[in-house]
């Protein structure tokens, strides 16, 4: 009871410390928000074979969260993944599993009510945990993953699309958030590092996601890319005699088609909430900053090294080792720095959530471990209004919001620094003497190259125009020379804001 405890007390201590003016993307800023049921891509499921004998294309759709009353025209977005163990409410012997459970909707009516845009996005579902052989069991479950992969960043393209051509929406394409809870974690941290097929096959257990030596559990012409685009020229993935043989899926059955080609995939942090890494060979220092929540007894989803476990009866079999939040945050902090954005010092470390979180996260930025929930509670996030009668769930909404507050007041500063939409940077300026730091040539025409004494390091670069906007940056340098690439930015005086362990320094930097 004591993790509840604090809980509530760091609700009771942000509550007092607020000010009169409530400031858009920390706080409620919209008392109403309104929602709408759309349709953001189409692709073909498994989940249909053992009722119809084939695939059949779903549309894939998603509840969107808007306030209302709202004239910014260039909002952040949260596209947010359900949990469900990859498998149809309730066929999932679950309490949850659809776009509309409880902690969905309280989450994107949070976020929406505080400016943002909120997309709880559905996917496609469908494996096999029941299978009597441990490898089917996984073989199923990576392919699950892999197309909850895929329709994320088909998600992420259609939003793209829209705002370059009927701006529904209106977001800012530079400010998207990937946001997964429970089976949701696990494709939010697969999209955040996973940046080529390869690492599919190139993983920390030599063989993990083999059928055999020389079958991959995920063969591109058959399962599309990444992307969940077919290879070229394919324009759909088309199931062979080969494949038939491995899967007993029929021959001529679809099992991807393009969406929304042309667009970019790109996000801009992700948020896991459980969940876990199929493999930590996926990590590396291109994928975005990360904010993890994960209860440190999870039964199901280890929050370091270990195997995910089936919640389904009868007995719970295990399907495949994983790293969780712990283990992803560890190499985060002490080999990639992606997260070392949260380490800026602002005004957002005015922040009793984030302070908590630092007390007990062991240095790691970006992760809250949650300790001590009721029952070891996978999920202590999660409620059931109206709980199904074949399930034990947890009906306790009181409990499960005060979980919800710290998840917001935790994300939401971190959310400010990752997407530069709220936070004053508040670190001091080094002395000028203490480190020479040259830029060449300046002015530029295409790039600039900073270097600084070997004895000092750049931790990271933020590149931002005379509006204050940030245009470029590079994190995770660690590094005392770094190169910054002009791309398309247009004729203009930039500022140069570089993070050393010691501070920071701004410089002009001159692109004619």
């Amino acid at each position: 009871m004591k993790q509840i405890a604090t809980l509530f007390t760091l609700a009771l201590l942000l509550t007092a410390s607020a000010v009169t003016a409530q400031e858009r993307y920390k706080d409620p800023v919209f008392t109403e928000v309104t929602t709408n049921m759309d349709v953001y891509g189409s692709n073909f499921t498994v989940l249909t074979i053992p009722v119809t004998g084939h695939t059949l294309r779903q549309p894939l759709a998603m509840r969107v969260y808007q306030p209302v009353g709202d004239t910014e025209t260039k909002r952040p977005l949260v596209i947010y993944f359900h949990t469900g163990n990859f498998l149809p409410f309730p066929q999932n012997s679950g309490c949850y599993g659809t776009i509309d459970d409880s902690s969905c909707v309280e989450i994107a009516t949070r976020l929406a009510k505080m400016g943002y845009v909120v997309a709880v996005a559905d996917y496609r579902l469908g494996w096999n945990p029941l299978a009597t052989t441990e490898l089917v069991r996984r073989f199923t479950l990576i392919n699950a993953a892999y197309r909850g992969v895929q329709d994320a960043r088909t998600c992420v393209r259609y939003f793209r699309k829209d705002a370059a051509t009927t701006n529904k929406y209106k977001i800012d394409t530079d400010k998207i958030i990937l946001w997964g809870q429970g089976t949701g974690g696990y494709i939010t941290l697969a999209s955040a590092s996973l940046n080529n097929y390869t690492d599919i096959i190139n993983t920390s257990e030599p063989g993990k996601f083999m059928l055999t030596p020389t079958t991959p559990m995920v063969i591109q012409p058959y399962n599309g890319d990444i992307y969940g685009n077919p290879p070229a020229p394919q324009q759909v993935c088309l199931v062979d005699a080969t494949y038939n043989s491995i899967t007993g899926i029929p021959v001529g059955d679809t099992l991807c088609v393009p969406n929304h080609e042309g667009y970019s995939s790109d996000f801009a942090m992700a948020v896991n909430m459980g969940g876990a890494l199929g493999d930590k060979n996926w990590l590396d220092n291109l994928m975005p900053p990360l904010v993890s929540f994960h209860v440190l007894s999870d039964p199901f989803a280890p929050c370091e090294d270990g195997l995910v476990v089936v919640p389904l009866p009868p007995d719970f079999p295990p399907v495949v080792n994983v790293t969780g939040s712990c283990g992803t945050q560890t190499l985060i902090e002490s080999t990639y720095h992606t997260n070392d954005i949260f380490k800026k010092s602002d005004d957002c470390n005015n922040n009793a959530f984030v302070q908590a979180a630092n007390a007990i996260n062991g240095g790691r930025a970006g992760f809250y471990p949650l300790i001590g929930t009721p029952n070891n509670q996978s999920g202590p996030w999660e409620w059931a209004a109206v709980p199904p009668a074949t399930a034990n769930c947890n009906t306790n909404s009181v409990t499960a919001r005060a979980y919800i507050d710290t998840i917001i007041g935790y994300t939401a500063p971190l959310a400010c620094r990752a997407l530069d939409i709220c936070c004053t940077v508040g670190t001091e300026e080094l002395v000028k003497d203490n480190i020479q730091l040259t830029i060449m040539p300046n002015p530029a025409t295409s790039e600039v190259t900073l270097t600084v004494p070997s004895e000092y390091l750049m931790q990271g670069i933020e590149l931002f125009d005379a509006s204050g906007r940030m245009v470029r940056s590079l994190y995770g340098l660690n590094h005392s020379s770094a190169q910054l690439d002009r791309g398309n930015l247009p004729v203009g005086i930039y500022t140069a804001k570089v993070y050393f362990a010691e501070g920071v320094m701004a410089r002009m930097i001159v692109f004619e």
